[in-house]
């Protein structure tokens, strides 16, 4: 049995969410997950065993990643290579018109975990505001806005034109560190109660964005990017932490409430002035791993990894 580390892409706006869903145990939805249709599209090379995927991390639905990873172990009667395993599933996705590309694919130590061995994650979350310059005459409604059609379902755009960015990038500054993020957590049925909410956070950065492609409907907008990093996150922890960002720019908070939901971590901390953004503005951009963690020992012959564009 080998082990193989698969990184791969995939725009969540066709998903219900990167992870298998259950209903009384029983799987539900096998085609609108990722972890299903790369399990799907593995045995479609005829491991001896039943592939089991194990992602290095869960995004909910309409989240999107450029580059995530998970790990498998198969055993076949022919060793397959690299590049064979990576073609087989690229077709496979291809053909049945499944968004997900894979980028490349190596074998891995058997003690690798492609989510306990994480060294770092990188998380992007893009949104736009009203440039009222651009727009003095135009009622600034949800449905009247120009928005770019190539930016449906990849940007969150705010229905306002006065945003306060550099308050905004100052509140994204209180975020670093190690703190207890226990107000940021959303509350998933499945999840304990007593989960620990203490995490590292390595950078949290607001800046000026770019829109996907300049035209004149995307000159209408100042485009921003949050940027967040750190070994692990909770359940919407990004999602909460842009919509405070965006509640400061916008005056609905100060950096007082802000400092405040820290001060006081539970979940009634929270505060109902900020909205938690949908999750088609977020990007899983990277997931790292220390390069010894992906080494195999020699006396276990292994193809180099091959990656595809």
């Amino acid at each position: 049995m080998k082990r193989y580390l698969i990184y791969f892409s995939y725009l969540g706006t066709r998903f219900r969410g990167s992870q298998k869903q259950f209903n009384k145990g029983i799987p539900v939805c096998p085609t609108e997950t990722v972890q299903s249709l790369l399990e799907f599209g593995l045995s479609q090379l005829k491991p001896i065993n039943q592939p089991v995927v194990y992602p290095a991390s869960r995004t909910d639905q309409g989240v999107h990643a450029l580059c995530t990873a998970a790990h498998v172990d198969l055993v076949f009667f022919n060793d397959h290579s690299i590049y064979s395993i990576i073609k087989l599933l690229n077709t496979f996705f291809t053909k049945h018109d499944f968004d997900i590309r894979v980028l490349s694919v190596r074998e891995v130590p058997n003690s690798f975990s492609a989510r306990h061995s994480v060294l770092r994650k990188k998380y992007l979350y893009r949104f736009a505001v009203v440039n009222s310059h651009a727009l003095p005459e135009l009622p600034i409604k949800k449905n009247v806005l120009p928005i770019p059609i190539l930016e449906k379902d990849r940007c969150y755009f705010v229905p306002r034109s006065e945003f306060d960015a550099e308050s905004a990038a100052e509140a994204a500054s209180l975020f670093v560190g190690s703190k207890d993020f226990r107000a940021f957590m959303g509350r998933p049925s499945h999840q304990p109660n007593d989960i620990r909410t203490e995490r590292s956070i390595e950078s949290c950065e607001l800046r000026k964005g770019l829109p996907l492609l300049s035209t004149p409907e995307s000159s209408c907008f100042d485009f921003y990017e949050v940027a967040c990093s750190g070994k692990s996150f909770l359940y919407r922890q990004v999602r909460r932490t842009v919509g405070v960002l965006i509640a400061v720019g916008l005056g609905r908070l100060t950096l007082d409430d802000v400092r405040g939901m820290f001060e006081n971590p539970s979940k009634d901390s929270w505060n109902a002035k900020a909205v938690v953004v949908p999750g088609h503005g977020l990007y899983l951009t990277s997931v790292e791993y220390k390069e010894e963690d992906l080494f195999v020992e020699m006396n276990s012959f292994t193809e180099d990894s091959i990656s595809v564009s």
